[in-house]
């Protein structure tokens, strides 16, 4: 058995490896509100391997296998270093070859599955939330990028070409495009040691142009200056800053993933926490939306060809790979046996799982996206809707 002891953050890249289980696929879920000390930790981890035992034996299992499969989950309880790690939410993931630990959100859920799929299902809209993206921040006196990447933001050294401050452009004094107001030199990430801060400095002296074609001017520049970086990343960017200057960047922005709604109030002196939350939930909006232009679209194409909300169909279509976009009603059960539903053989243990969980799991592994939407969304209220890469004709 595989043993994987460093606790690192679930992640959807982490998806391809946990697909692929040898059943029996065992999930505990540890909520870290749960329990406050190392002991009733420790407690709670016995407990749940308790109810593992118990479901595994009533599917066959013997006790001998049992006890190996479950041997690297309680040296989890026994290892004192990783104790902080489980003081927020964990998942342990144990099959018949391997064993995963990762941290999960404080308030997961207390769960303990077992079935051909690891459960995922608690941790689905955590899992699919923006973990990365960009904010532009656009202000007359200078302009900003930040990465949020895992929970943190950092500034991004802006291309060579972008210009940092509008009020700076206007006048002309192109060395003055590489300063911060106060004083504070800011360089291009390209500029290397000992090269002088005002080369290749252009003068556009435009403090006679109109003020909207100035705007407009500055915007381009900065549309142009950052594309190859943006569309390198390709992650959503969120915008800040001035009311004019967002709606003028707007009109030119050329970015694809740029957010339609904008980040209202001033970011400086905000804490970082209150930046990425308030950007977050901006992305999740603009991702509900999307789901339900592609919901419409979907039905556009004839049922069973291109898309279905036959959980036999979907279930099929999620294990050959074929399910490129997957709706789930959040309130949505459906519970069976995954092989028989999706024309498998039997599988040795009758394994009787939420196969909601498994769709998402196998489109996910798959590369697949997968939308949390509400029941009244999808088409005749069903419980999941699946968009097709391709027709087999046979559906």
């Amino acid at each position: 058995m595989t043993m994987t002891i460093s606790v690192v953050r679930l992640a959807l890249s982490d998806l391809a490896r946990l697909g692929k289980v040898s059943a029996p696929a065992i999930t505990i879920l540890l909520s870290g509100r749960a329990s406050g000390t190392d002991r009733a930790r420790v407690s709670l981890l016995k407990s749940s391997v308790d109810a593992v035992f118990h479901k595994l034996l009533a599917l066959g299992v013997t006790p001998h296998e049992i006890a190996r499969m479950v041997a690297p989950v309680l040296s989890v309880g026994e290892d004192a270093s990783l104790h902080d790690s489980l003081q927020t939410g964990a998942a342990l993931f144990v099959d018949s070859d391997s064993f995963y630990c990762f941290q999960v959100p404080n308030d997961t859920p207390q769960t303990v599955a077992v079935g051909s799929h690891f459960y995922l299902r608690p941790l689905l809209e955590w899992l699919t939330e923006p973990r990365q993206f960009f904010i532009l921040e656009l202000l007359p006196t200078h302009l900003s990028l930040t990465k949020c990447s895992e929970d943190k933001l950092a500034e991004i050294p802006l291309p060579r070409g972008v210009p940092f401050s509008l009020d700076a452009m206007s006048r002309d004094e192109g060395p003055e495009w590489i300063s911060r107001p106060g004083g504070l030199r800011k360089v291009h990430s390209e500029e290397s040691p000992g090269t002088h801060a005002h080369a290749g400095a252009i003068r556009f002296g435009m403090a006679s142009a109109n003020e909207e074609r100035r705007v407009r001017f500055f915007c381009t520049l900065v549309d142009r200056g950052l594309h190859s970086l943006l569309v390198q990343e390709s992650i959503p960017v969120v915008l800040a800053g001035s009311e004019r200057l967002v709606a003028a960047y707007r009109k030119e922005n050329t970015f694809p993933h740029t957010v339609a709604r904008t980040l209202g109030g001033q970011l400086e002196g905000t804490p970082p926490d209150d930046v990425i939350r308030r950007a977050r939930s901006l992305i999740r909006m603009e991702m509900a939306e999307e789901a339900t232009r592609h919901l419409a679209a979907m039905e556009e194409y004839p049922q069973g060809d291109r898309w279905s909300t036959s959980v036999e169909c979907i279930l099929r279509g999620s294990r050959q790979g074929r399910v490129s976009r997957l709706f789930l009603a959040r309130s949505a059960e459906s519970v069976g046996n995954f092989e028989r539903t999706s024309g498998l053989p039997p599988a040795e243990f009758d394994y009787q799982e939420d196969l909601v969980n498994a769709a998402a799991v196998e489109t996910l592994a798959h590369g697949g996206e997968v939308y949390l939407v509400e029941s009244d969304q999808l088409p005749a209220k069903a419980s999941m809707a699946a968009l097709f890469r391709y027709s087999t004709g046979a559906d």
